[in-house]
């Protein structure tokens, strides 16, 4: 409630400063100049400086730059005019000028405020600065951390910087040195409706590794059996660190992730041990998302990622590799739509013998959704069941 009240009076002030810009402007200015000493000035230009970020927020350019150039007129001295073409530069939309801006504002000893302080901005402009220098592996690292910080509102800018960056440094994965997989179509979901079938899955493992675009060959046929076609595509996968090998959170879950705690209807299940381990894929280990319910009590285990925008009735390509130990493997989309409760769609759904198992599947989502969330699962088992590659991408935009 209060955090609603300072928002408000804080709105309420923009609105008075934009009204009234001109004179209050002024006013201070011919205050700070004739009146008071250096820590006061200090302060004011402070002051314009946030009066500046809170326009900049608000989509107000005109007083930002206003009250940028009143701060700079108060104090010299001060970060203010570094740190409004930084906040300029993010406006237009210009990462490389706002990494320019920031290098200089750094070399000024300053450093940035308001919306240019946002930790996946400066991730994404630290990224800039590495890729400038050379360094692109420390560019790769910190553009991938922009992204999955920023979720939803990673801007197209950053999307590109990863995708270039990953097709600079496409190398394979820990694991088997084959760069591609081939998944198995579960023929019950095969389909969306549209007079064709998926039959054949094969996905480049480097580009699932890397987190950028990633090669996908889709073979169809017709529903009548008659015709056939291969299909080349460059596909997003919207699960995080697919192949589990960007590193982990500070809670020891894989990067781009975190614990859903389970609630079933009839009760409290306890959760396994989550981490990223390591699996024996066809002789050689490869990372993976370990969910161990412990060889005890039957128990459920969950991650979940961010909520994704998603396409009204859109088909969506699920593919995965897993190794079942005793476990129930899950994996798929939680779906939201306006006025009715969130519900699970099944890329992959247990019930699988133990071993190694890959299984693609093509779902259409509802016509009413709005957004979704990739989960992984071990759901209700005392076994062990371990993720290697988990992508879901839409296949028909």
């Amino acid at each position: 409630m209060a955090r609603d009240g300072r928002a408000r009076s804080g709105s309420y002030l923009l609105r008075w400063y934009v009204r009234r810009r001109p004179i209050a402007l002024a006013a201070l200015l011919l205050l700070t100049g004739a009146v008071i000493g250096f820590s006061a000035r200090c302060a004011v230009s402070a002051l314009f400086v946030n009066v500046g970020q809170l326009a900049v927020l608000h989509g107000a350019n005109d007083l930002a730059g206003s009250a940028f150039e009143a701060a700079v007129a108060v104090d010299p001295a001060s970060d203010a005019a570094s740190n409004f073409r930084l906040s300029q530069a993010l406006l237009r939309g210009d990462f490389g000028g706002a990494a320019d801006e920031l290098a200089v504002l750094r070399s000024l000893g300053g450093t940035p405020r308001g919306a240019a302080s946002t930790s996946s901005v400066l991730l994404h402009l630290n990224a800039i600065l590495a890729r400038r220098t050379g360094d692109s592996r420390r560019a790769l690292s910190l553009v991938r951390e922009s992204v999955l910080r920023a979720g939803v509102n990673a801007p197209e800018a950053a999307l590109r910087l990863l995708d270039e960056l990953s097709q600079d440094l496409a190398e394979p994965p820990y694991g088997p040195e084959l760069a591609t997989v081939e998944i198995p179509v579960d023929p019950r979901r095969d389909t969306c409706g549209d007079g064709r079938r998926l039959r054949r899955v094969q996905l480049w493992r480097n580009d699932i590794a890397s987190g950028g675009s990633v090669r996908a060959e889709l073979g169809w046929q017709a529903d009548d059996g008659r015709r056939g076609h291969e299909q080349s595509r460059l596909l997003r996968n919207l699960a995080p660190n697919g192949l589990f090998t960007w590193g982990v959170t500070h809670a020891g879950l894989p990067l781009g992730f975190a614990e859903h705690p389970p609630a079933p209807p009839d009760g409290p299940v306890p959760a396994g041990a989550i981490y990223v381990g390591f699996a024996d894929l066809d002789g050689r280990p490869v990372s993976a998302l370990v969910m161990d319910n412990a060889n005890g009590p039957e128990r459920t285990t969950r991650v979940r990622s961010e909520w994704i925008p998603a396409a009204p009735a859109a088909c969506y390509l699920f593919a995965s590799e897993v190794w079942v130990g005793g476990g129930q493997p899950h994996f798929g989309l939680y779906v939201r739509a306006t006025g009715r409760a969130d519900h699970a769609v099944f890329g992959l759904q247990g019930g699988l013998p133990n071993g190694w198992r890959r299984q693609a599947r093509i779902l259409r989502l509802p016509p009413d959704v709005e957004a979704v969330q990739v989960f992984l699962w071990n759901h209700r088992s005392s076994g062990t069941t371990a993720f290697a590659l988990a992508f879901v991408a839409r296949i028909d935009g």
